[in-house]
């Protein structure tokens, strides 16, 4: 399952997954960044795909504290880092919502590398989790932080040179925050997509899905694709929908057999 060493902290910038649960207790959660019950043997993904953690000393701490008050503390630690990746756990203050920061991953990546492995397998591989978001950066939930931050994460994937016309989608969520304006923050997002490009606005199958999440004071931004396919990364809803895709096909193979 990886280093029983990583353990708690923050998140910021880059290298973030957002998890919503059922649960509150962060002790339920395996510290590497998917929460399964420590006695289960799930796969850790994070090492599938980028290979075994390297660092033996990683930093952070148990304690819960707020986003704002991490940040300080999360730089701090990520400049005594030796390498390798490191796992942080961080509550938000919303229920059911715990972030969970890592070193040297895509987050966007990894999310669909697992949710992909849930779909393919049908196994579950946790109790506790109910949705993954992934979190590519984020910043303070104001529209002038907000505006660089999405000309970073964008970029990649709609003003990359010799980028072709895509369909896209924006979904924002808001919450603890009055001060952003949904309707301001979908615009912005939507016409910086579209800045000098053909990318076209397709609300049924987008290639590309762009999540914009304000809890409190931040805001966490990502680029997501495949998101209808795998469910809206619900974890349980994939599960469901693959275990009914199980049934009807033994149903079917046992009417033709019947025959």
């Amino acid at each position: 399952m990886g280093s029983s060493k990583r353990k708690a902290g923050k998140a910021q910038g880059g290298d973030e997954k957002k998890v919503k649960t059922d649960i509150h207790k962060i002790g339920k959660y395996l510290p590497g960044g998917f929460p399964i019950d420590p006695k289960m043997k799930g796969v850790m993904y994070a090492d599938k795909l980028y290979g075994p953690i390297l660092d033996d000393n990683p930093t952070g701490t148990e304690n819960e504290e707020s986003i704002e008050d991490a940040i300080a503390r999360e730089v701090a630690q990520a400049k005594k880092a030796k390498g390798g990746r490191q796992f942080l756990t961080l509550t938000t203050g919303t229920d059911c919502v715990i972030f969970i920061r890592a070193m040297e991953i895509e987050p966007s990546e990894l999310c669909h590398y697992a949710l992909s492995d849930l779909q393919k397998s049908g196994n579950k591989r946790t109790r506790y989790c109910q949705r993954f978001i992934p979190v590519d950066e984020t910043s303070y939930a104001n529209m002038d932080d907000i505006q660089v931050m999405m000309d970073r994460v964008l970029k990649p994937y709609f003003h990359a040179e010799g980028q072709k016309p895509t369909t896209f989608k924006v979904i924002p969520k808001i919450r603890h925050n009055d001060k952003i304006d949904r309707e301001v923050l979908v615009k912005t997002l939507a016409t910086s997509v579209g800045r000098g490009e053909k990318h076209t606005v397709n609300l049924n199958s987008p290639e590309y899905v762009i999540l914009a999440e304000v809890i409190k004071s931040i805001c966490f931004l990502s680029v997501v694709k495949d998101y209808e396919g795998l469910k809206k990364y619900n974890i349980q809803s994939i599960f469901e929908a693959t275990k009914q895709g199980e049934t009807e096909t033994e149903g079917a193979d046992k009417s033709e057999g019947d025959k």
